[in-house]
């Protein structure tokens, strides 16, 4: 084999890998956008409206076409009054804590709570984990709040950003 034969070979293999190191970069790139577009409409409490927590009997499931984006999140409503009342305080609304579970928080740890697992205690819409830490919350709600608030920091569920 001559020198220019095995120039030759060593362009045709740099060229194949090459494709293929911009094939994979390209697939990375649209593995990216996709997964940022997801986080983009992930809407928070599963869709549920907050304002419904505190003005009616149960949750009600939000509509995409009526939304709002506060505290770097996706909100949806049942109705535009809902997502008015919402935009004018939203801090009254949104679930104490980011809607970490209220319960796990006063231990010291971070657990998400579930949209339809809810307590509104001192007019605050909070979440829990399960019904059993909701009622364990229930037995000291005071004490277990201020150690909850202590923690929220520590374990990024403190305030909106």
């Amino acid at each position: 084999m001559d020198i220019l034969m095995i120039s030759e070979v060593f362009y045709r293999k740099l060229a194949v890998i090459t494709k293929v190191l911009g094939a994979a970069g390209v697939f990375l790139m649209l593995v990216v956008v996709s997964v940022n577009a997801q986080e983009r409409f992930t809407y928070v409490l599963s869709m549920f409206d907050p304002v419904s927590y505190q003005v009616s009997q149960l949750p009600e499931k939000g509509r995409e076409d009526i939304t709002l984006s506060w505290g770097g999140r996706i909100w949806a409503f049942s109705n535009e009054g809902n997502r008015d009342a919402f935009r004018h305080s939203p801090e009254v609304y949104a679930p104490l804590f980011q809607g970490c579970d209220a319960l796990s928080l006063a231990q010291g740890y971070r657990a998400e709570g579930l949209a339809k697992i809810y307590l509104i205690y001192d007019q605050q819409l909070m979440l829990f984990q399960g019904r059993e830490h909701r009622a364990l919350f229930l037995s000291a709600p005071d004490t277990l709040l201020v150690k909850a608030k202590s923690h929220a920091g520590d374990v990024k569920c403190g305030p909106y950003q």
